[in-house]
């Protein structure tokens, strides 16, 4: 069995991340996809709590992926993952486990722990499962000011909204918060995600449009919109004339409401005509209904290719009007405060945690395309 050094920083960080180790046995875990390159392990407990950690379904899988995963169904459950690529290390236990055993009551908790690539807004996540298979709730753990922000605002969105999603929608409750000095960890509910996610249909447009009102909508002139001083202020007044910006649509008035902030098929699961939507950590309020619209056009040509930022912009922008005009929405005043919110996005994400240089160049794209609009 693999050994995980103590000088592998993906380990040390995630160790930190999760308050150290606990008291209890070091267990049994296959590590993709490498123990030198950790970024999910696996339980290996029990054949059901191994193929529990793999049952998650969303709407952007293709078919390769959706028989990948049936593959390494059927490996858990014959006991046989062990053998599967990535290595079989002892980990754990970690502490902040023990405590969410505590918390939820929970005696005996075994944790499927994401850790994903190095980026900006990287954090650990932990699928919760008992015993017999059954998932608790996953847990987010914001382990910077940066991550304990998204963490804390997906928790603050995500109790808004409760109770007040519309029909043939479902997200996640809040089980439980940890909040202490080092960091703050937010267990949610599992969703039933399916397996043919997907392959009914995609999140529509009117659902997205309902979830944008849910909490209530208002319609204002551009010239009134209440982040524009925030604009001005920040890195994009930097970049571009926001006083041009708001002369250009002083005629036009925009509804205003919730943003998911990333309503991507990564981050739903769509069966039986219902969808379900996780990742709120980017949520927000008072932004133009259509937003997750856009973003979802956008999101869909960058992950189609490497580096995809200027393509998956124009895009965008040649989609605009068909995706807004229905909604009563001026197609090219929401455009460019989308823009507006990209620069934003990135700027905030800027030196946070680690910054591959893989990224592509957003901002610049964004600044680029939006004063060109100006102009």
């Amino acid at each position: 069995m693999t050994q995980i050094q103590p000088e592998n920083e993906d380990y040390r960080w995630l160790l930190d991340a999760l308050g150290g180790l606990g008291t209890g046995d070091r267990a049994a875990a296959l590590v993709r996809p490498s123990a030198d390159h950790p970024e999910l392990f696996i339980p290996l407990a029990s054949p059901a709590v191994a193929a529990a950690s793999l049952r998650r379904y969303h709407d952007g899988r293709s078919h390769a992926d959706r028989a990948k995963t049936a593959v390494a169904l059927a490996a858990a459950r014959s006991g046989t993952l062990r053998f599967a690529p990535g290595d079989q290390v002892e980990a754990g236990p970690f502490a902040i486990v023990e405590r969410l055993s505590v918390e939820l009551d929970e005696p005996d908790l075994h944790a499927a722990v994401t850790l994903g690539p190095r980026r900006r807004n990287r954090k650990p996540v932990l699928q919760l499962i008992r015993p017999d298979g059954s998932t608790v709730g996953f847990a987010k753990v914001g382990w910077s000011p940066f991550t304990r922000t998204l963490v804390g605002n997906e928790a603050t969105w995500l109790r808004r909204f409760e109770g007040r999603v519309p029909a043939g929608v479902e997200i996640p409750c809040v089980l439980a918060c940890i909040d202490e000095p080092d960091r703050l960890v937010v267990v949610t509910s599992p969703l039933a995600t399916s397996p043919r996610s997907g392959l009914a249909g995609r999140l529509g447009s009117e659902q997205v449009v309902e979830l944008s009102r849910a909490l209530g909508s208002r319609r204002v002139e551009f010239e009134e919109l209440s982040h524009l001083d925030a604009l001005r202020a920040g890195r994009v007044g930097q970049l571009i004339d926001v006083v041009a910006m708001v002369r250009a649509h002083s005629d036009v008035s925009i509804e205003l409401g919730a943003w998911h902030g990333d309503l991507t098929p990564w981050n739903t699961s769509t069966a039986r005509g219902t969808t379900l939507i996780w990742d709120w950590e980017f949520a927000d309020g008072d932004r133009p209904i259509g937003f997750d619209l856009l973003h979802n056009a956008f999101e869909l040509v960058r992950r189609s290719a490497p580096k995809n930022e200027q393509n998956a912009l124009v895009s965008v922008c040649k989609e605009a009007e068909s995706i807004l005009t229905p909604l009563g929405q001026p197609s090219d005043a929401v455009v460019d405060l989308y823009l507006c919110e990209l620069i934003q996005r990135e700027a905030r994400l800027r030196g946070e945690g680690w910054d591959p240089c893989d990224l592509g160049p957003l901002e610049s794209h964004a600044a680029e395309m939006l004063n060109e609009r100006l102009a």
